[in-house]
């Protein structure tokens, strides 16, 4: 649940048109708001983050191409891009990076205690 992952490592060529992570993603599952072109907002369920974008499960049809604001706790609103969306689950990139180390999702994964340790 909350370690980094790089989906490269598993399948590292899956075809035409793949094109490799930018950055490596973490794994995290947290509730937050996504405001759909300033229309209206929904709640998603973030799967995981990185610098340059998020993985989410979320009821509501989003457009694919679509612009949208993400509440992301200690950065503020980050606005993205949705890239792609597979029934439950889409795919946005942030059309400008944020930096993890506000981010108060990664925070909470490195304060959390380690229950094999």
């Amino acid at each position: 649940m909350t370690s980094p992952r790089s989906d490269t490592a598993h399948a590292p060529n899956q075809g035409p048109g793949f094109k490799d992570r930018q950055s490596e993603r973490t794994a995290i599952s947290t509730n937050t708001r996504l405001t759909q072109q300033n229309w209206y907002t929904v709640e998603v369920k973030i799967c995981d983050v990185s610098s340059t974008g998020f993985m989410a499960e979320c009821q509501d049809n989003v457009s694919i191409g679509s612009y949208v604001t993400l509440e992301v706790p200690g950065v503020g609103q980050v606005r993205a891009q949705v890239r792609w969306q597979v029934g439950r689950r889409m795919g946005g990139m942030f059309l400008d990076p944020i930096h993890l180390n506000r981010c108060e999702w990664i925070a909470e994964l490195a304060e959390a205690p380690n229950p094999t340790a």
